[in-house]
């Protein structure tokens, strides 16, 4: 039990001043602290998978540079929603959720993928080179990034242990902190909504997570916190007005998505081209969207370098495709069936609300000051598209790939979905809300003074 508590203690304090120097509250960094110490751990095995040497050695002047950066960023304006009360009603109504965290730690992909992964960074940078580049280890996909392994990896080196319940528990408490996220996003960006509604609607878009695989966020997958910590991201760019810091720690929770899953890199390639378009005359707000894309290309070449293979291209299912072949055609029947099963009434009642909305509510939404709805589903249709091509030229038996999958990868589709959803819900409700509670602090005009006349009685 002492190594459980002492795990995650770990994981806070190792992003604490981190979330601190992206958000200026002591309260949201706390939130915050799980993404940014996996950030500063999977920094460190970049570092360690360059230059070699023991993980500890290079978290060490990591760490010390996210606490520079949390000083010299002290006296900056903090990023709105972050006070106490806030960062209690972000997290907490996801803990019953999260419960079976207390429960063995059994997922086959965590053992197989990410703890193994763990257990490599462990050894060094040569031990991990060593594996990342071995043929026989290609079924845990040595290509896969760092950040869900590599908070692991700095609790067990710094613990001096190799259990699985700690790890077990940092990874649920990042996915936690990427669910919180969730939630934030949607809170801000209904901010001008009454709380009474914006509350609400943000705490059911984080419980999207847990759609349709219920047990994900819990059973050790790194699915859920990539979806959500994207989703965040992409809710704070294209709905929430600006901020200070705002945008920073919107375009820090993308980089970490793409640092999460190789699924992670349409996302954020989606993001990056959208939210260009979307402010193309506003430069200084387009150009970082593009960071989180020069994050993953780190990643992807480092894997590149060290020989990892990604199996979907090593397959050659895209010449076939490319040349019509009848039988790569003929999977895409199935696969839409499958996406249909999974999230098909979700997605439409998601889309009925979307246009509704569009058609109704229109200057509604631009009393809140919420962005257009429209390029939030541009970018799950763009993500959908590199889905359904993985699936298309998948090396792998198709039903299979769709089985042990489909649940997981369209997790990020759920959670986009019901965000758009909250925000069209907040709109549609704040006039009924407003007509039957006033804002107790818009005053009423006083009254008018009753005419008299100017001149004299008669006596």
């Amino acid at each position: 039990m002492t190594d459980v508590i002492l795990a995650v203690l770990i994981l806070v304090a190792a992003g604490l001043p981190l979330g601190y120097a992206l958000t200026r509250a002591v309260p949201l960094a706390l939130v915050v602290a799980p993404i940014a110490g996996a950030a500063a751990a999977a920094a460190a095995v970049l570092l360690m998978l360059a230059f070699t040497g023991p993980l500890v050695a290079w978290f060490v002047p990591v760490y010390a540079l996210t606490g520079a950066l949390a000083w010299r960023l002290r006296h900056r304006p903090r990023v709105p929603v972050s006070g106490w009360r806030d960062a209690l009603l972000v997290s907490v109504p996801l803990v019953p959720p999260m419960l079976p965290l207390a429960t063995a730690p059994v997922g086959t992909d965590a053992h197989l993928i990410w703890w193994l992964h763990a257990g490599w960074f462990t050894h060094g940078g040569q031990y991990a080179r060593d594996a990342i580049s071995n043929p026989a280890l290609t079924f845990s996909h040595p290509d896969y990034p760092p950040l869900a392994s590599a908070p692991v990896a700095l609790v067990w080196e710094l613990l001096d242990i190799r259990t699985f319940y700690p790890a077990h528990l940092v990874t649920g408490f990042l996915t936690f902190s990427a669910i919180a996220m969730v939630v934030y996003a949607v809170r801000v960006a209904t901010a001008l909504g009454p709380a009474l509604l914006s509350w609400p609607a943000a705490i059911a878009a984080g419980y999207a997570a847990w759609t349709p695989l219920w047990r994900s966020p819990t059973d050790g997958f790194s699915d859920a916190m990539c979806a959500c910590a994207f989703a965040a991201a992409a809710v704070l760019i294209l709905f929430a007005r600006p901020a200070p810091g705002q945008l920073t720690l919107a375009v820090f929770l993308a980089s970490t998505a793409a640092l999460m899953k190789n699924e992670g890199v349409s996302l954020v390639a989606a993001l990056a081209v959208v939210g260009t378009v979307k402010y193309r005359r506003e430069l200084r707000r387009a150009a970082p969207l593009w960071i989180p894309l020069g994050v993953t290309a780190l990643w992807s070449v480092t894997a590149r370098l060290l020989h990892a293979e990604t199996d979907v291209l090593a397959s050659g299912g895209f010449s076939a495709l490319l040349h019509g072949d009848p039988d790569t055609l003929d999977r895409l029947s199935l696969i839409a069936t499958k996406f249909a099963d999974r999230i098909g009434w979700l997605a439409l009642l998601a889309v009925a609300a979307a246009v509704l909305g569009n058609a109704l509510l229109r200057r509604q939404r631009a009393e809140l000051d919420l962005g257009p709805d429209g390029w939030l589903w541009a970018i799950a249709a763009m993500h959908t598209a590199g889905l359904v091509l993985i699936y298309t030229v998948t090396p792998y038996d198709l039903l299979w790939h769709l089985r042990t999958s489909v649940d997981r990868v369209t997790i990020v589709l759920a959670v986009l979905a019901c965000a758009s959803s909250a925000c069209w819900g907040v709109t549609a409700l704040t006039p009924l809300l407003t007509a039957i509670r006033p804002d107790p602090t818009v005053q009423p005009d006083p009254p008018v003074p009753a005419l008299t006349s100017t001149y004299p009685r008669s006596t």
